[in-house]
């Protein structure tokens, strides 16, 4: 499920300068006459009294008066009771501090891709799973107790940190034990999660209209998954990679024992496959690092990869943050960004499962360019028009998002599998952080130039993922030389042999 606050910490509120105290006039008086008609939520006439307000001075007074800008704010409660950018003022010269927000926490994603990928490849995923997970439940805590934005700001950093370690690692472990058959449906399954999350946090924020108390119950499942730490099993192929042998024999046992599979006869072969890892393992490097992955024979995967988590990224953040300016109701546009994933999730299911990975990954990528680069041509009456397209591309590039992280798990070897996910995070964490900043270059230059940038990209990503080997019903590689053969033609007599030994082991975990 989504676990985390908010990536959007506040939508547009409207706010006007506070009345001074001594001032008994209403918010429609001080919005309309006393406030400058230049902008009149931030600056107001310098000196108001009372007598300004009398019938015969009434608006001819402030014709002449100096302007200055407001020292505090009201705001508009008629939808919100709180909002991240009523509590601190986050509004006219603070406003740029919205869109910092957005980006500090997605620092916080960028920070754990980098550092945690490469602690996972070597203690292991159940255990930085938990510590992570723990991370994001302290910082969860501590942010309920924010006296400022710094210390908000901060909170999220941390929040960000563990959600995504936690998140990239669980993924990592359940593409490593489940059979190429049920490989990309499971990769598939744990996107309906986050799209579970993204339909609640709509109707809890209608619900409770206060960012403290959302930021709580979307808070919750982190503390739920804490406390099942004890169930989690540490993957078999990381165990072997790692040299221990007899965990990962036991690992599997007790998962035999569960669904009543006698593991008897595979054992044989599973002593051999992990003498058959022994013996390429003494030619490779024993720590996981990412120079690991631009060796010949990978280094064209990974920088492909490497693009393309950073577009579909940038896009996919790029579009969701615009649902704050969407016309029509705030809570419903939300709900329809998050609703609008799970049929994507849906047809992925089966796509993938008819047509493989890579195709499917160039067309969404190329349909969410041109969903991208359609909307500013669409006329803002009638509005649906707009959010019709808007969603299109949210579709299609939700689609792209889903299959490009089973399509990471699938070519990089187990060796630095956490290592290769997390540097492909880094990068759309990177795009991440740029992304909230690409409305305010669209408010200097010009509306459409957001659109024609994801457009563009979106398209180049699509032509670069044809240059990717495809994984359909082939054993995710658990060698370096394995997956540098990927791509090749003609493969050695010992990769037919790790092959086979590889497709008996996912034959007993499909039983299991």
């Amino acid at each position: 499920m989504l676990v985390t606050t908010l990536p959007c910490p506040s939508w547009l509120l409207d706010h006007w300068c506070a009345r001074p105290l001594y001032l008994n006039v209403s918010v429609e008086e001080m919005e309309g006459d006393c406030t400058s008609s230049h902008d009149k939520h931030c600056s107001r006439y310098r000196n108001l009294n009372i007598s300004d307000f009398h019938q015969d001075h009434f608006i001819h007074n402030f014709t002449k008066r100096e302007t200055v800008a407001c020292d505090s704010w009201e705001y508009d409660k008629s939808v919100y009771r709180s909002t991240v950018l009523s509590e601190w003022n986050l509004v006219c010269d603070r406003e740029w501090l919205v869109s910092m927000s957005k980006s500090i926490f997605l620092a916080g994603y960028f920070i754990s891709s980098t550092v945690f990928s490469f602690l996972a490849d070597k203690y292991g995923r159940r255990l930085l799973i938990t510590v992570c997970n723990i991370i994001a439940v302290v910082s969860a805590s501590i942010c309920i107790f924010s006296t400022s934005f710094l210390m908000f700001a901060i909170c999220r950093f941390f929040i960000a940190v563990g959600v995504t370690a936690t998140d990239n690692t669980a993924f990592v472990l359940i593409m490593e034990i489940i059979s190429p058959k049920h490989r990309s449906n499971y990769g598939i399954g744990t996107y309906f999660g986050w799209s579970i999350g993204y339909l609640i946090v709509p109707f809890f924020a209608w619900l409770l209209r206060d960012w403290l108390y959302i930021h709580i119950m979307i808070s919750l499942p982190s503390v739920f998954l804490l406390s099942s730490w004890w169930l989690l099993p540490e993957s078999p192929r990381w165990l072997i990679s790692q040299g221990r042998h007899e965990e990962a024999l036991e690992v599997l046992s007790k998962a035999a024992k569960a669904n009543r599979v006698d593991l008897a006869e595979a054992d044989k072969k599973l002593k051999d496959l992990v003498l058959k890892l022994e013996k390429e393992h003494e030619t490779e490097p024993s720590s996981a690092n990412v120079l690991q992955l631009l060796r010949p024979g990978m280094w064209q995967k990974t920088v492909i990869v490497l693009y393309l988590w950073s577009i579909i990224a940038f896009v996919y953040y790029g579009i969701s943050y615009n649902t704050n300016e969407l016309a029509g109701d705030p809570f419903l546009n939300f709900l329809a960004y998050g609703l609008i994933e799970v049929p994507a999730y849906i047809m992925l299911l089966f796509v993938m499962q008819a047509k493989g990975r890579r195709n499917p990954l160039a067309i969404s990528l190329a349909a969410s360019g041109i969903g991208c680069l359609l909307i500013y041509p669409i006329p803002e009456d009638p509005w649906w028009a707009s959010t019709a397209v808007s969603l299109f591309g949210k579709f299609c590039i939700s689609c792209s998002f889903c299959i490009v992280y089973v399509c990471t798990a699938e070519i990089f070897p187990t060796t630095v599998r956490n290592v290769g996910l997390g540097a492909a995070s880094a990068c759309a964490r990177i795009s991440s952080i740029i992304a909230p900043f690409v409305r305010e270059l669209g408010k200097a230059t010009h509306p459409v130039i957001p659109q024609i940038i994801f457009g563009v990209l979106a398209a180049t990503g699509g032509g670069l993922a044809l240059l990717l080997p495809e994984m359909t019903n082939r054993s995710v590689p658990d060698t370096l030389e394995e997956a540098a053969q990927l791509s090749r033609k003609n493969s050695s007599k010992n990769k037919k042999d790790a092959k086979l030994a590889l497709k008996n082991l996912n034959k007993n975990q499909e039983r299991i």
